[in-house]
């Protein structure tokens, strides 16, 4: 309404030839038609990147964007891919919440949360309300990770346990199924702009709530044979869940895991990105293999500030920027002719 008015009145003096009243008028039209763009896309906010902090301006509705990281084979680096992305989106200033919907709780580890600590509130429970019909109060079953250095950032998690898998056979008789985990996390849609779903390494229900659930998928891949081998039949879930359940749900790309200056590496390396990279996405990034990254997990914390200075550090910082849209150049990392043409 302000800018309607204000160009009304810039509109007046152009009868009196000011030309700076014009030029006011042009640059008022481009930020009213931005502001209905923004409005028509419900967008959540705009970030502001200045000194050391970025600040997010939040205004209008909020989507949050649900992204699971899943491969069925195990090893892959699904709850490290996991972590580190949900640290580095909340040092970017974004609200982030991790579900840990592995009944192995290795995210929940990662968090802060031994295994040994029997839970009374966590992810299982959240879905037998769901199933049941009952209320759930205000972020139930939300917990913060655990700082491991005044540095280090918290981040919003719901946590796992063994008895995720005893729920998952009693799911099988449960009325709509396959999107419980999807209308567990409706209520937290307007209190984060992501969600990250650390998947289990299997391919059933678990999985297929987390598809259900998702908007988009991003697959860890080690550059190895059976990695590539079973590549297939995780896509054949995915474009399952797609065609039945979940049509929006599309696939992010690939990430390449635990890489190395090995000429099976290499070649297992190129392999997907040949077989793959015309019809899926493959990330530029590649996380290295780094002793570094096996050190963060054993005192929980993340590798982006466990040793920000390795390259698996540097290659998740590298990927997150990629996950947002900031992509940057294609860069050749491989030594051989054959990559350097790819």
């Amino acid at each position: 309404s302000f800018l309607t008015l204000f160009l009304y009145y810039q509109i007046r003096d152009i009868n009196n030839k000011n030309w700076i009243s014009m030029r006011k008028i042009v640059i008022s039209f481009c930020i009213l038609l931005a502001a209905l763009s923004l409005k028509a896309q419900t967008v959540s906010g705009i970030r502001i990147d200045g000194g050391d902090t970025p600040i997010l301006v939040y205004f209008g509705g909020n989507q949050m964007k649900t992204i699971a990281i899943a491969n069925q084979k195990g090893g892959t680096g699904k709850t490290t891919t996991a972590y580190n992305l949900g640290i580095a989106l909340t040092q970017q200033g974004y609200r982030v919440l991790m579900v840990d919907f592995d009944p192995q709780g290795n995210l929940s580890c990662y968090c802060g949360i031994p295994p040994e600590q029997d839970l009374e509130q966590t992810i299982t429970e959240l879905l037998m309300k769901v199933a049941y019909e009952k209320p759930l109060s205000h972020r139930e079953c939300v917990y913060q990770s655990k700082r491991t250095d005044d540095s280090a950032p918290q981040v919003d998690f719901i946590p796992s346990n063994l008895r995720l898998a005893s729920f998952e056979l009693a799911m099988g008789t449960m009325m709509c199924r396959e999107v419980l985990l999807k209308t567990c996390l409706e209520q937290y849609s307007s209190q984060y702009d992501y969600c990250i779903i650390d998947c289990s390494p299997s391919v059933g229900l678990l999985l297929t709530n987390a598809l259900s659930a998702a908007n988009e998928v991003i697959i860890p891949m080690q550059a190895q044979p059976f990695s590539v081998v079973g590549m297939s039949q995780l896509t054949n879930s995915i474009s399952s869940v797609q065609r039945k359940i979940n049509p929006g749900l599309h696939i992010r790309g690939v990430l390449l895991t635990m890489t190395q200056h090995t000429k099976v590496s290499e070649h297992y390396a190129h392999d997907v990105r040949a077989k793959y990279g015309r019809t899926l996405h493959v990330f530029t990034t590649e996380i290295p293999y780094n002793v570094k990254v096996q050190e963060s997990q054993a005192f929980a914390a993340p590798t982006i500030l466990y040793e920000p200075k390795s390259s698996s550090a540097r290659a998740y910082v590298d990927f997150t920027q990629e996950v947002l849209g900031h992509g940057r150049e294609e860069q050749v990392y491989e030594r051989d002719e054959d990559a350097r043409d790819r």
